[in-house]
């Protein structure tokens, strides 16, 4: 090999070796639980909750223009793909953070679960100040399955003073021990965010399938035509 070629491919080695050292910058760069969970916060204002009545202050909706939610859904599945690495920031976020960051911990414990401790949960589930957080320990303490079976369910729902709390409780005992399935996680991991913004108010709805109770597939495009298709989706964030 000539000095010149061998200085060419030299060069050319250095510089491929500098491009793989460089660290990723913005949204392609790697991002922990951690800086993914600050993210969320950052972009979510728990205010914009619209105030429906004097009983129920709060409400269940969110303005269209919210953009805090696509941050969610992004983060969540994010969360999800990074599986046991995030278990323990999620742990301690759902020890100490606020409110909103505490739900979407007890939220994404469940799809991760049955490898998450119960301890954490259940504490959650029987003592958080704020009843959403409570719900979605509930619901992650059912998704581990075999292993809630220490949880005395029955007294749980008996002392709970939240409605959708006790509902939850006996959602999980419908469940009898059974745990969340890997396809329910594998089908956030898999899906594309890029079609988070693709239903417009006032348009056409965009084509997907969906399960039904029955395990029959059925999809939109099935029905145009017909009657209106009606959707109702209980707890909008799950």
């Amino acid at each position: 090999m000539s000095s010149s070629l061998l200085r060419s491919v030299v060069g050319s080695t250095i510089f491929v070796l500098l491009l793989m050292a460089a660290p990723l910058r913005g949204e392609d760069a790697p991002q922990s639980a951690n800086d993914l969970l600050a993210r969320f916060s950052q972009d979510w204002n728990e205010n914009l909750w619209e105030h429906k009545s004097r009983k129920r202050p709060h409400g269940y909706m969110r303005p269209l223009d919210d953009r805090g939610w696509q941050t969610r859904m992004r983060v969540l599945r994010e969360l999800v793909l990074r599986g046991q690495d995030a278990v323990g920031p999620l742990l301690e976020v759902l020890k100490g953070g606020a409110a909103h960051e505490r739900v979407l911990a007890a939220q994404t414990l469940g799809l991760l679960a049955p490898d998450v401790p119960p301890e954490p949960l259940l504490s959650a589930a029987q003592t958080d100040k704020n009843s959403a957080v409570r719900l979605y320990a509930v619901d992650a303490l059912g998704m581990r399955g075999s292993a809630t079976t220490a949880v005395e369910w029955d007294l749980m729902r008996k002392q709970a003073r939240n409605r959708d709390v006790r509902k939850h409780i006996g959602y999980a005992l419908e469940r009898k021990d059974v745990p969340v399935a890997s396809e329910v996680a594998a089908v956030l991991r898999d899906w594309n965010p890029e079609t988070i913004d693709t239903a417009v108010l006032g348009q056409t709805a965009p084509d997907f399938a969906l399960t039904s109770v029955n395990g029959e597939m059925v999809r939109l495009s099935e029905y145009r035509g017909q009657k209106a298709v009606v959707l109702v989706f209980v707890y909008g964030d799950t």
